[in-house]
């Protein structure tokens, strides 16, 4: 199945659900890791609770992220514009970074739980903060890497980066305009016969007198 139906009759394709999906796990991840660092510097205890469970969120979005993203490539593999190594190379990439994601949010959950079992313990163990945040900073890189790669899908596609195809110009703005062909003029209308009615009396021509001479 190559679209999704919607219940108002739309569909849509894979690559779109996939695109949609997979950026939940991809900014949950670096925010999440971006609030463990500030907790790491300052201590507090709502930084340590919004990193927790920001990568625990993303362990659980980065797996439907990831299962799209199979019936996505079938689906871009038909495209002209679209080179088949970089696909594979994102889809291996988002392989590593899902596990290393969902590593990361279990370790979440373990510190999630035991901030929330000792809400006075404003530091967590040497061994859990530090665990905390290399699995933080590991997730964040590599799902940061496979978001890269599956940006070259489309942006670095070789043959969109060329001259523009025959047809095609430039708007001022840089956008680009489709250019359509002028109509062929139409040919010039023959006039029309005239026709003679043979019922209508003649016409005849009176000339004019001449004129008098004055004495």
């Amino acid at each position: 199945m190559d679209k999704i139906a919607l219940l108002d009759g739309r569909t849509v394709d894979w690559p779109h659900v996939h695109i949609v999906i997979n950026h939940f796990p991809i900014i949950l991840a670096v925010m999440g890791t971006a609030a463990l660092l500030l907790a790491s510097f300052r201590g507090q205890r709502a930084s340590w609770l919004y990193g927790t469970i920001s990568l625990s969120l993303a362990a659980v979005t980065v797996i439907p992220a990831y299962f799209t993203g199979a019936p996505a490539e079938r689906a871009l593999a038909r495209p002209w514009y679209v080179p088949g190594g970089v696909v594979h190379s994102h889809e291996e990439a988002a392989r590593i970074a899902a596990i290393l994601v969902v590593v990361a949010g279990l370790v979440s959950v373990v510190a999630w739980r035991r901030l929330v079992r000792y809400p006075r313990e404003v530091r967590m163990p040497g061994a859990l903060r530090t665990t905390l945040l290399v699995t933080a900073l590991i997730a964040s890189g590599s799902i940061g890497y496979a978001w890269w790669l599956g940006g070259r899908i489309i942006h670095d596609a070789p043959i969109l980066q060329g001259p523009p195809p025959p047809g095609y110009g430039r708007l001022d703005s840089g956008a680009t305009r489709t250019v359509a062909p002028a109509p062929a003029a139409a040919p010039a209308a023959s006039p029309a016969p005239v026709r003679i009615d043979s019922t209508a009396p003649p016409v005849t021509t009176v000339s004019p007198a001449p004129a008098r001479p004055q004495p």
